[in-house]
């Protein structure tokens, strides 16, 4: 599944938090300064996009976030054979005390059927409600007439659509002790354009961070 499949949806996106779980025994006593930002994506695309928006927003606050993709090479996590060890020692590297993860779960699509619809309403209301010799044959006078004052109006075929339903979820860590302090999960339903769809993500996330404490602005 790929996260850049949101660019080809046209709907307007509806975005909602579903779940969250907070550490609370294992919370600082302070907010964190810096961040690791990672996209656990294979679309490498939407990878870079997406650690972007978050880092940027994470900077324009004056933390220090680093992006996965400025550490590591495209290929480090298709590394079988990457240990723990060497995962753990390349971020810690980087000097950042907190880590935020981002993931696509899944991405559910539902078709459904809009119906036909029928509109006849003109400057004399239906079309059939007055004489047909009306304004000297204006409208049924002539095929032409007819035509151009009622078919733009008159019939709307039924069609299919899908909707699509992205379900993320987001988890920040502590790099010290290597604790899950926070887990939030939100699904947004056809994001049209995944930048501007994911600014709003990241200050929605942040803003949840914010409200525990984790980070302070």
């Amino acid at each position: 599944m790929m996260l850049l499949a949101i660019l080809l949806s046209a709907c307007a996106p509806s975005q909602k938090i579903t779940s969250s779980w907070v550490n609370r025994e294992a919370l600082p006593k302070g907010p964190y300064k810096s961040m690791f930002v990672a996209a656990m994506l294979a679309n490498k695309s939407a990878k870079y996009i997406i650690e972007d928006q978050l880092a940027n927003l994470i900077n324009s606050r004056g933390k220090k976030a680093v992006r996965s993709n400025d550490i590591f090479p495209s290929t480090f996590f298709e590394d079988a054979n990457l240990t723990q060890e060497q995962l753990e020692r390349s971020i810690n590297k980087t000097g950042c005390d907190a880590l935020i993860s981002v993931t696509l779960l899944s991405v559910d699509q539902v078709e459904k059927y809009v119906p036909e619809t029928s509109t006849s309403v003109g400057l004399y209301g239906s079309p059939y409600g007055y004489p047909y010799g009306i304004a000297n044959g204006a409208y049924y006078g002539s095929y032409y007439g007819y035509y151009r004052y009622n078919y733009p109006i008159t019939y709307s075929p039924g069609y299919y659509t899908t909707d699509k339903t992205y379900l993320m979820e987001t988890n920040f860590y502590d790099l010290k002790s290597g604790l899950l302090l926070f887990s939030i999960r939100s699904t947004a339903v056809n994001p049209s354009d995944l930048e501007k769809w994911f600014k709003g993500y990241s200050t929605l996330i942040l803003a949840q961070l914010k409200k525990e404490g984790l980070i302070q602005n």
